[in-house]
């Protein structure tokens, strides 16, 4: 599914073309509704969603006036972190406006639970990142999780590769083949151990051939790298 994904995200020509192809692949996913966020420069975040345009501008306006506690407390971090007033209990240090915001918002999209996935962590939010959400309790949502987060992570990283590369971000270097075959292996679900011994080489240089991909792809994350790497048609 994510390598068809591609295949249709080569034939975009601008970002628009790119967010409709992503969200079209949602349902398959068992995602309800989906926010990016983009505030690697805070003073012009930007802000796409699955809601509609009023709901989209009014949430751009609070991320970009530091309202909004997604972007502050999950955009800083690389590992996912459960959104959603489904999840309120877990994160008892928000302030009760960002309780409220949270709950808000739920409301507006019909949602309960959620997981944010970053593709460029930021210091202080401003980072680049995904809010999946479900419509469902926490406890459905964590068996859920549990079930798809590999699929989600590569989707989230493969739109967050194509919307980087129609917002002007330079093509990649190309990668010399080890490169090549450590990210396929990482794309097909293998660790680290498990790579280096279906190449036959020490675990030190399975990581070394991982940073250095991370380098010529310009991806803060493995993931990232996967997914340019597969966007740009390396694996």
């Amino acid at each position: 599914m994510l390598r068809q994904m591609a295949d249709r995200l080569q034939g975009c020509i601008n970002a628009d073309q790119v967010w409709d192809v992503a969200v079209s692949v949602l349902p398959d996913l068992d995602i309800d509704a989906a926010i990016f966020v983009d505030a690697t420069n805070p003073n012009a975040a930007r802000v796409r969603s699955t809601a509609d345009d009023h709901w989209t501008r009014a949430y751009q306006s609070s991320v970009q006036c530091g309202r909004d506690p997604f972007a502050r407390v999950c955009l800083s971090r690389v590992e996912g972190v459960l959104t959603g007033v489904g999840h309120l209990a877990a994160h008892d240090y928000l302030t009760l406006p960002e309780q409220e915001e949270i709950a808000t918002g739920s409301a507006a999209l019909g949602i309960s639970t959620g997981v944010s996935i970053t593709s460029i962590p930021g210091i202080d939010g401003a980072g680049a990142g995904w809010n999946l959400m479900t419509r469902l309790s926490a406890r459905e949502f964590s068996e859920l999780y549990a079930d798809r987060e590999a699929e989600w992570r590569a989707w989230s990283q493969l739109a967050f590769a194509s919307l980087w590369f129609m917002s002007g971000g330079r093509k990649p270097s190309a990668l010399s083949v080890r490169e090549r075959d450590c990210l396929a292996h990482v794309a097909d679900g293998l660790r680290v151990a498990e790579i280096a011994a279906r190449l036959g080489i020490a675990e030190v240089t399975v990581e070394m051939h991982l940073r250095n991909a991370r380098i010529r792809l310009d991806a803060k994350t493995r993931d990232q790298a996967v997914a340019k790497a597969v966007m740009n048609r390396m694996i």
